[in-house]
């Protein structure tokens, strides 16, 4: 069965609305002197990892985004201090990453750019939009295998 219209074309308003949006707010944080976007979602999912930190490939999962060079983005962050490794207990050959105090001010610098973007176009939804409804359904639509 394939998509009807309606359905296409909210697949189609989803992804050209996600691509968009993420420019805008890169280019924002840029201006404001500031690491790139996922920069951020990545030292938001190792800082929710809390002091058990996050392994790598952990990290995928929690991601906003595709991320098919998240190893040298890691070393990247890691190499301006915004990150820690440290070797993992349970597995010697594995690491273990931790957000760094000057990572967390940076990821809480950057906030004050993107928080307030993300709620700029929130507040463009119409008002009487049940946004926890559509965060569910929109949610609901993850899925592992693809169907």
């Amino acid at each position: 069965m394939y998509p009807t219209k309606e359905e296409t074309a909210l697949w189609i308003a989803l992804n050209l609305t996600q691509r968009s949006v993420y420019q805008v707010m890169d280019e924002a944080l840029q201006r404001n002197g500031l690491p790139p976007l996922r920069w951020y979602d990545v030292l938001w999912a190792i800082e929710r990892a809390e002091d058990k930190g996050a392994r790598a490939f952990e990290l995928k999962d929690r991601l906003l985004f595709e991320q098919s060079n998240l190893s040298r983005l890691l070393r990247r962050i890691v190499s301006e201090g915004l990150v820690e490794e440290s070797v993992c207990e349970n597995d010697r050959r594995g690491k273990v990453l931790r957000i760094s105090a000057r990572g967390r001010a940076v990821r809480e610098e950057m906030w004050k750019t993107y928080g307030p973007l993300i709620h700029d176009y929130m507040s463009r939804l119409p008002a009487e939009m049940n946004l926890k409804d559509l965060t569910s359904a929109i949610g609901g639509l993850q899925t592992r295998d693809g169907h």
